[in-house]
């Protein structure tokens, strides 16, 4: 029997009023934001959300926990806008959004996703042609007419520092496959859309694995899972000795709690990053405060709070998250990523090989 885990985050504080320097609230510095064009800006797109009495904004996507304090420092900047993140992925999402859309009554405002999830939406005409001014810094192929970069979840393998070494864990993809792990590894579930299926699609397009090693890492019976965070209890608490594959925000947040755990990118096959993008949904209520919050997340104050919850920052000179390497070190290990446009098909096509494998 597989694993379920839910997760509803909402956060919302109370509105106060202020009379502070443009693009700041509170105890925040307008440094923060950038230099004074941008500031001013983002004061003009504040006032006109307090105009518009704009006081919301439904963030829709998975992996919502690791920007939970980025919001709440959003929120502490703009205190009259609360920010309401639900963590809807998978069907779950695209039935949602099919609601929204056919229904036309919009309750989410801004998605941030995964290219597999982001493709689908752009790819529907459900994401609006906006290009936050704030990232300036980004290149053409981090972003489109319809979305843009804003952070990275690095993708690795990790193990139970307190029964392996440094030296004993897996350095690779490939050594997973030996059956010197069989019974030893935990796996979130490469049969649907996750951190597992995409890695493997990833290799697979680099021609750094095949069907063959899939077919070994199945034979060796790992515990399949809902959720990497799920894999990972099991590593912590000592059923396992290794998670297949992580990705460094879950691993970030169980450093912080203390417990056994560390994290490889891989050398040999090279590491992987999960670009996540954000779009202004068409139709979406309070469109001042959405486009707010969207030029916010690439400042250097968001992106230097999001890279404290293992999420790397897409904003260059951003420090690394605590416990892993800056991706100037890694550079050479990372392998090209599957474009947007192509992350749906190619996935449901290792989804489908894996069923077959898995009978």
């Amino acid at each position: 029997m597989r694993i379920h885990a839910a997760l509803a985050i909402a956060v919302t504080v109370l509105a106060v009023g202020c009379n502070t320097a443009p693009g700041s609230t509170g105890d925040t510095d307008p440094a923060g934001l950038g230099d004074a064009v941008i500031q001013r800006q983002m004061a003009d797109l504040y006032t006109a959300a307090q105009s518009s009495d704009e006081n919301q904004v439904v963030v829709y996507g998975p992996g919502q926990e690791f920007y939970e304090s980025a919001y709440g420092l959003f929120m502490r900047r703009y205190p009259t806008i609360s920010v309401v993140a639900e963590p809807l992925l998978g069907e779950k999402l695209n039935t949602r959004l099919d609601q929204e859309f056919i229904s036309g009554k919009h309750v989410g405002s801004v998605q941030i996703h995964g290219g597999s999830g982001t493709a689908l939406a752009a790819g529907a005409g459900r994401c609006e042609q906006y290009r936050p001014f704030t990232a300036g810094y980004l290149t053409g192929t981090e972003s489109a007419a319809t979305y843009t970069a804003f952070s990275y979840f690095g993708v690795g393998i990790e193990y139970n520092s307190q029964k392996l070494t440094a030296d004993q864990a897996p350095k690779g993809w490939r050594e997973l496959a030996d059956p010197e792990w069989k019974g030893r590894i935990a796996l979130q579930d490469p049969n649907v859309v996750g951190v597992s299926a995409l890695m493997i699609s990833n290799l697979i397009a680099e021609n750094k694995l095949d069907d063959t090693w899939v077919r070994e890492l199945l034979g060796n019976e790992p515990l399949v899972v809902d959720t990497a965070a799920l894999a990972e209890q099991s590593v912590a608490r000592g059923e396992r000795d290794v998670v297949a594959v992580n990705n460094t925000g879950v691993f970030t947040t169980s450093k912080k709690k203390g417990l056994p755990v560390e994290f490889v990118f891989p050398t040999e096959e090279g590491a992987r990053l999960d670009t996540m993008y954000v779009c202004l949904l068409s139709g979406g209520p309070n469109p001042h405060a959405a486009k707010l919050f969207a030029n916010w997340l690439f400042t250097p104050e968001a992106q230097d709070e999001i890279a404290q919850t293992g999420v790397y920052a897409s904003r260059p000179g951003t420090s690394a998250p605590p416990h892993l390497p800056s991706l100037d070190t890694i550079q050479d290990k990372i392998i090209p990523q599957i474009p947007v446009g192509q992350q749906g098909s190619d996935v449901q096509n290792t989804i489908k090989m894996i069923k077959e494998i898995r009978g």
